[in-house]
């Protein structure tokens, strides 16, 4: 297995997940994207505005899709039974990066269009689902060295999934989707605090933005059936690390298995996927286990090894209202945020028969973590007919990996900014970032400007 990262990724900021070789890439011609993206963004633009204009409008739609907001700016329905949705979203960075330049010792100075997302939805009988979303191939500056500029600014599949969902008990998802993992995964980058991905997860197995090919069950139990909390778990079948050649330790094909549990106390998080703050729309005391295993998954022939990762993750999220802190200037309405997890992942030592990474990732293998917290200022600042609040965070990041070589990120820090116009919808960040990038590497630092936009 290849690994390929961009430049910022080898200074030590991660851009973007890795993928396999082994897959296909489902790409839109670039003309084609773009004249759909522009009839897309006028059709949800048009319709925002009569929504705007009606205070009555009904509230989004339940995340989908990485967290993706299919709100109600575009639904279409068939008939009675039949509904389609539409939806777009963007994430567009300014960054200043030391050392970034191509001599290796000028700053950078890149804008980055890091996601462009096309969402696309149907449900039938309210238990028959079909959901088709799409993004940029160098999403969050992720380019295949090997591909050619152009085919960067085309879009992919992201997403193909049907859903067949009969009961709050069993529901089937089955198609290319989030398979079940962390808290992180299935909240995405349009549902978290910090701008950037954590790099601590990486360890997981992928092919594009957290996906893979595959089938998944799960179910819930609500707050009043168990009393004490909901109750919702996921279990799934993927293709993961297989049909990379002729050579390929897993040649039996095996299966890769993954899991995911996770108890709330207080308020539910109902569906399949999750976000990594509310903004105080709910008080989340969340605590979550997830793991992946695929048997002769790493290594090579005749010296295979089984992948494994597992991961904890912990999301606390309160509003400080006046019944808890009293009436306080600055305090009262605000929302603390504390969001951890853990990872713990096993190549079985494959690096020590595979140092070249032909089929292993020599240095995924390891244990990390990151920490986030974060506090939404409950009073509003108004220029016009925009308002917002202002949230800032600090995360701390660390990747203890087994194999350290230059270029891989140990220990990372985000200091940022946010301020929230409308929800997951409409928020700009500020940050200032630096990471740890291995053996021989210096410390780098990065300056960050973002804007993102979710309908």
């Amino acid at each position: 297995m290849e690994f390929r990262f961009p430049l910022s990724n080898r200074l030590g900021f991660p851009a973007s997940r890795g993928r396999s070789p082994r897959k296909g890439r489902c790409v839109l011609p670039q003309r084609i994207s773009l004249q759909l993206f522009t009839v897309l963004f006028l059709a949800t633009s048009s319709v925002a505005v009569v929504t705007a204009q009606d205070p009555d409008a009904a509230p989004a739609a339940e995340s989908a899709g990485d967290g993706t907001n299919l709100s109600d700016l575009l639904d279409i329905k068939i008939n009675e039974h039949v509904k389609v949705k539409l939806g777009a979203g963007a994430r567009i960075s300014l960054r200043a990066t030391e050392n970034g330049a191509e001599n290796g010792s000028n700053w950078s100075e890149d804008v980055n269009l890091d996601n462009l997302r096309l969402y696309l939805s149907a449900s039938a009988y309210d238990w028959f689902g079909l959901e088709f979303n799409t993004d940029i191939g160098n999403a969050q500056g992720f380019e295949d060295a090997g591909s050619g500029f152009e085919e960067a600014g085309n879009l992919r599949v992201l997403d193909a999934v049907g859903k067949i969902e009969p009961c709050d008990y069993f529901k089937l998802w089955f198609g290319r989707f989030l398979p079940p993992s962390d808290r992180a995964n299935l909240s995405g980058l349009f549902f978290t605090t910090v701008w950037d991905f954590p790099y601590t997860q990486f360890g997981y197995y992928n092919i594009f933005q957290g996906r893979d090919d595959g089938v998944a069950i799960w179910g819930e139990m609500s707050k009043d059936e168990l009393q004490f909390g909901q109750l919702k778990w996921q279990l799934g079948a993927f293709e993961g690390q297989s049909g990379r050649g002729a050579t390929d330790p897993n040649d039996d094909d095996n299966t890769m298995f993954t899991g995911r549990l996770v108890l709330n106390l207080w308020d539910e998080e109902p569906g399949y996927y999750n976000s990594s703050t509310y903004y105080g729309d709910k008080d989340i005391l969340a605590l979550g286990l997830a793991g992946m295993h695929q048997e002769d998954a790493t290594g090579i022939q005749g010296a295979e090894e089984d992948y494994t990762g597992f991961s904890f993750d912990v999301l606390m999220e309160k509003k400080l209202t006046a019944d808890v802190v009293g009436n306080m200037a600055g305090l009262t309405d605000g929302v603390v945020t504390l969001d951890a997890a853990y990872y713990n992942f096993d190549d079985g030592d494959s690096s020590q028969v595979d140092p070249g990474g032909l089929f292993t990732p020599v240095t995924r293998q390891g244990e990390s973590w990151f920490v986030t917290l974060a506090y939404l200022v409950p009073s509003e600042i108004n220029c016009g007919v925009i308002s917002g609040q202002l949230q800032p965070y600090y995360r701390h990041l660390n990747y203890n990996r087994d194999v350290d070589v230059a270029g891989t990120t140990g220990e990372g820090h985000d200091f940022g900014l946010n301020f929230i116009l409308k929800g997951h919808a409409a928020r700009l960040t500020l940050a200032y970032q630096t990471r740890d990038g291995g053996p021989q590497t210096p410390t780098s630092d990065q300056f960050l400007l973002g804007a993102q936009l979710n309908f």
